[in-house]
């Protein structure tokens, strides 16, 4: 009887997450998706064009190019550079992972000279000290 009830149970829980999976919202439309490309398409051949055309030039001079495309006039991204290393500073990163730390604080800060400094002290220091650590070991070890 239990092997009945857990086969039951089973079919279900299937039959339960087939119906979930077959949402019509998911579906694939080559020819909607097609569709809204051409008319980017058509934008970015104009732009092409006239390089140096603005978004307000461009939507006084073929406002039917910008039907039915959503386009952000202002595009405010998350992607700037931070300028500070995350969790400790540049000095840390070097002194921790050496020659990556310090490849990993020029390319996250962009550049930024004085934690790029930062780090590579870090990593001088680092490599003075397991230097020294290495080749002197007072205990025999």
């Amino acid at each position: 009887m239990k092997t009945t009830m857990k086969l039951l149970f089973i079919m279900l829980a299937f039959i339960a997450s087939t119906a979930f999976a077959a949402n019509t919202d998911l579906e694939y439309k080559a020819v909607t998706v097609e569709d809204e490309f051409a008319k980017v398409n058509k934008l970015e051949q104009y732009l092409a064009q006239h390089p140096n055309m603005t978004y307000e030039q461009v939507k006084k001079a073929k406002p039917e190019l910008l039907e039915g495309v959503d386009l952000i006039a202002n595009t405010n991204t998350n992607f700037a550079p931070t300028k500070d290393m995350p969790l400790v500073g540049g000095f840390w990163w070097g002194c921790c992972l050496g020659v990556v730390g310090l490849a990993l604080v020029y390319f996250i800060t962009d550049h930024d000279k004085d934690q790029v400094r930062k780090a590579f002290w870090g990593c001088v220091i680092a490599t003075i000290l397991w230097g020294v650590g290495g080749f002197w070991n007072p205990f025999g070890w």
